[in-house]
């Protein structure tokens, strides 16, 4: 398994009114922060490439806000942990990511067939299929076993849904050294 890193905007109590709306609206109050690449909540740093990102970014697959090398990725964005995350993403898990050095392991999202939003957090909910108490205080799936069977159940019940159809399995870990 590849893990390719990526620097987003953090979404906690730290982002006022709209987590408080958010919150309201989602009805995750034990939720302390979404820890997810979620293109909305929790935008990516990188909004425009540089010549240097070629060197060291995902060519392929519209993934050039992706990285090999999350040392790169730390200097370019000027890391701030009180405003940033640099996330370690495994794609379609099978097993329970390896730690890395400096990362802690956040939990398993479940990203859309056009790997933008979190099913989890960002898609509506499911309530037939999850419910709050499968998400942790990050908005993540601790167990792997729990979350591939919400994200197959979400694709079997939802298959004409542009959301559904291909959502995915995503482990995260997070940087977890201060700047």
């Amino acid at each position: 398994m590849n893990t390719l890193f990526v620097a987003c905007h953090k979404f906690d109590s730290s982002c006022g009114d709209s987590w408080s709306s958010y919150i309201e609206s989602s009805g995750f109050h034990h939720i302390q922060e979404i820890v997810s690449t979620d293109i909305m909540l929790c935008p990516s740093l990188i909004d425009t490439l540089i010549d240097e990102d070629w060197h060291f970014n995902i060519q392929a697959d519209y993934r050039t806000h992706l990285f090999h090398d999350y040392q790169y990725l730390k200097r370019r964005i000027g890391y701030d942990s009180s405003r940033h995350n640099i996330l370690a993403l495994t794609e379609r898990p099978t097993q329970n990511p390896a730690p890395i050095d400096g990362f802690e392991f956040c939990g398993y999202d479940i990203l859309d067939s056009g790997d933008s939003y979190s099913v989890l957090v960002n898609c509506g909910g499911f309530p037939s299929i999850y419910t709050a108490d499968d998400l942790n205080q990050l908005g993540l799936v601790d167990d792997l076993e729990r979350v591939t069977k919400i994200a197959e159940t979400i694709r079997e019940d939802y298959p004409d849904d542009d959301h559904c159809y291909d959502c995915r399995v995503l482990g995260i870990a997070r940087y977890t050294i201060a700047s």
